[in-house]
């Protein structure tokens, strides 16, 4: 074999082994990041929890929920702890609508309306998120048309 054609066999080991070694090295650094950039689901903080306070008609109910939870989710759970009855009714664009709280209906002469710390809610139970320590109060009120 020629000695040039040797140079060039040894020039193309040498530079093939080069880029095997990169790759190997490379394949492993990436793979460590990868599980270092991307936290495995179970070492995720768990959500807060807190009480909040639900007024009907002046009976205080309390449950703790989660953190951002809205006034229908937390009226569905104290409904699972069997503390509130309601029925509700879902509007497209709007949300829920609470129709009766207790057994007692809305009707022509009156509504149920909600209030956030003494306030009239500005927006709707599904969208409005509690915040810790409000009051959320439900008053059976007459229409103001």
């Amino acid at each position: 074999m020629p000695k040039n054609n040797k140079k060039i066999i040894w020039l193309g080991l040498t530079i093939s082994l080069f880029f095997f070694i990169i790759f190997v090295f490379t394949k492993d650094i990436s793979q460590n990041t990868s599980s270092i950039s991307h936290p495995s689901p179970v070492l995720t903080q768990k959500e807060k929890t807190t009480q909040a306070f639900l007024e009907v008609n002046g009976q205080k109910l309390e449950t703790g929920i989660e953190e951002k939870e809205s006034v229908y989710d937390f009226m569905v759970k104290l409904k699972e702890e069997e503390k509130i009855n309601f029925k509700d009714k879902t509007y497209t664009g709007m949300g829920k609508l609470i129709e009766e709280i207790n057994g007692i209906k809305n009707s022509n002469e009156k509504n149920w309306i909600y209030y956030i710390n003494g306030g009239k809610a500005q927006i709707g139970i599904s969208n409005y998120k509690i915040q810790p320590g409000d009051v959320v109060s439900w008053k059976y009120e007459e229409n103001k048309n």
